[in-house]
């Protein structure tokens, strides 16, 4: 059973489990590592994922594709979708069956598509933020 803070991922027949990030991002902090440097470097993630949601965006008129942003989390990366002028993100994701609106899941489907990169890209972040602070 992965402890808080450890990533597990399954797609199909692969499965990586990361363990220790918890850890790692503790040990980072405790170090002296600047809470800046991990927000960029999750901001960093955010937008990869962010990137490969614009073209998957089901759009009539462009604007649920226009309020994708990646958010500056210290400890994770987050990708949101919607504002108070477009509050049907959600029901266009995650569909909405009692009026007949099904699925589009955008934002999964673009995590799904761009999950190697961002695991690279995070390893390179951890690896740089660990030389950076002397710990590597």
């Amino acid at each position: 059973m992965p402890a808080a803070g450890d990533l597990d991922v399954t797609s199909g027949p692969v499965r990586l489990r990361v363990e220790g990030l918890g850890k790692t991002l503790r040990a980072l902090s405790a170090a002296g590592a600047d809470a800046e440097d991990m927000r960029d470097l999750m901001h960093k993630l955010g937008l990869v994922v962010v990137e490969a949601a614009r073209p998957r965006t089901p759009a009539r008129s462009g604007a649920l594709e226009g309020t994708i942003r990646a958010g500056r989390g210290k400890t994770k990366a987050v990708v949101r979708a919607g504002t108070a002028r477009v509050p049907y993100a959600g029901v266009i994701h995650y569909g909405w069956p009692a009026h007949n609106i099904a699925p589009h899941p955008y934002l999964t489907d673009a995590l799904d598509a761009s999950r190697g990169e961002v695991l690279s890209d995070l390893d390179d972040g951890i690896t740089q933020l660990l030389r950076d602070n002397h710990l590597i």
